[in-house]
């Protein structure tokens, strides 16, 4: 028995086969001689050099892009230094609630990087009102509001889907689902679904946190309290659901989140967000 040159899972490799010696050495001489001939194709490997070297630029740049999108929103949240981590734990609340609805991994990725920036609106409030001790006046209460509609313009007709989710969020994330929520009175579903997590992690998050008019509550104080919003400030669907993952937004909740932390989490190989 001889043996022959036949390709083996893609390689050239040698067999056995019933041939006589003579007839093997011809085949395993024009097997060779039709390799060697083959030049090899440097055209190709330029190529894909080129395409690896583009994708590392494109998720750098795309690094880059979460990266001055979260400092923006920083810039924000120092207006209202009694925020703290505020902005990075929003992120990670309405990312655990949108992996517990089962929304779709890209949609995700743009909630998480986009909800950061729900406030961005509050760079152009007075400093005298955002950092106001007691109560607000009703005209000053009107002006507060306006940040919704400030951060919707900053990212208007943006061609970005991670900008415009952040516009849309920054636009309806104190709208209620019972329709008393402003600017636009919205009412149930007719509330993006973005909008409609980050309502309800941003009330989680003001009430665990202390600020210059109230003292933080305890966890449970404030997952009780999320519980009377359900139909009326929030989506009864989304509060069963926050409540199902208590132990996930625990986690959060002691978590002490950075935006160095934050960033070094970026996974360049998740789907793009569109940015």
């Amino acid at each position: 028995m001889g043996y022959r040159l036949w390709p083996v899972k893609g390689n050239m490799g040698y067999i056995p086969g019933r041939s006589s010696k003579k007839e093997t050495a011809k085949e395993e001489t024009g097997a060779l001689e039709a390799i060697e001939s083959k030049p090899v194709d440097l055209d190709l490997l330029k190529l894909k050099k080129a395409y690896e070297d583009l994708e590392e630029t494109h998720r750098q740049l795309r690094e880059s892009h979460i990266e001055m999108i979260l400092r923006l929103a920083l810039a924000a949240e120092c207006k209202d230094p009694d925020t703290g981590g505020h902005i990075l734990r929003i992120s990670d609340y309405a990312t655990e609630a949108a992996k517990a609805i089962g929304m779709a991994p890209d949609q995700i990725e743009i909630l998480r990087y986009a909800s950061p920036m729900h406030d961005i609106g509050k760079i152009g409030i007075p400093d005298r009102i955002l950092q106001k001790p007691g109560k607000l006046t009703p005209e000053e209460w009107e002006i507060m509001k306006q940040h919704t509609v400030i951060g919707a313009r900053m990212f208007l007709n943006s061609r970005s889907p991670l900008l415009g989710a952040a516009g849309q969020i920054a636009q309806t994330h104190h709208e209620k689902f019972d329709g008393t929520g402003y600017p636009n009175a919205m009412r149930g579903e007719a509330i993006p679904i973005y909008g409609r997590i980050v309502a309800m992690v941003d009330v989680f998050d003001a009430i665990v946190s202390k600020r210059c008019y109230k003292e933080k509550w305890s966890f449970k104080k404030a997952m009780d309290y999320i519980l009377t919003l359900s139909g009326n400030h929030l989506d009864p669907k989304l509060v069963k659901v926050f409540h199902q993952i208590e132990k996930k937004v625990r986690r959060v909740y002691e978590a002490n989140v950075t935006i160095e932390n934050f960033i070094a989490d970026f996974k360049p190989n998740v789907p793009d967000p569109g940015i």
